[in-house]
This record gives C-alpha cells, sequence and structure tokens, in this order.
C-alpha cells in the first residue's frame, strides 16, 4: 500500500472517531508533514491527540494548523510531547505552538 492510501484510511478511520471531515484531517496532516518538515507518523500523533484527546473540532483543528503554518518552522516532535502534555485541555494544546518554535538562524 503506497503513503496516500495509507494517509486516507487513517484519515478515514480517525474521520470516524472524531466526526471531523476526512479532507481536513488529511490536509492538516499534509500541513504539517510538508509545511514544517516533520515526519508523517509524528504529525499523525499531534492530530490524533488534538482530535482525541484536546476534542478539537473541525474549526479548532483548521486554526491549530493555520497558527502552525504561521509560526514555522516548527520542531513537530516537540509539538507532539506539548500536545499531549497539554492532557486534553484545548489552550494548552494552542500555547504548544508557541513554545515549539524552531529559531531562525
Amino acid at each position: 500500500m503506497n503513503d496516500n492510501k495509507k494517509e486516507q484510511k487513517w484519515a478515514k478511520e480517525l474521520s470516524s472517531s472524531c466526526g471531523i471531515n476526512q479532507s481536513t484531517l488529511q490536509s492538516a496532516l499534509e500541513e504539517l508533514s510538508e509545511s514544517c518538515h516533520g515526519d508523517s507518523a509524528t504529525s499523525k500523533k499531534v492530530i490524533e491527540e488534538l482530535t482525541l484527546s484536546c476534542h478539537f473540532n473541525e474549526e479548532d483543528m483548521r486554526i491549530f494548523i493555520r497558527d502552525v503554518s504561521r509560526n514555522c518552522p516548527v520542531d513537530v516532535k516537540k509539538l507532539q510531547e506539548e500536545v499531549h502534555s497539554a492532557q486534553g485541555r484545548k489552550d494548552e494544546a494552542y500555547k504548544a505552538i508557541n513554545r515549539t518554535i524552531k529559531p531562525l538562524l
């Protein structure tokens, strides 16, 4: 199974669990994986944590991904750790973005 099919399957399964449109999840994954130079596996963990633990809805997800994109480069592995440590609190998940911005050299 190629990567695109795997990502579609992942997005479909997560969509059925969290109620967020599959295309929104795929766009979020693409943005985190490509724009911010993160790996797909870590990006998936971030999105899963946001949707399942922090109970992000579709609008929350769009805002979060937009803010991450505006603040690139972001350390996606550190972002995943920070989102996990938010322990389901949306406000703390949003604050994670500022704590993971990589300094420009």
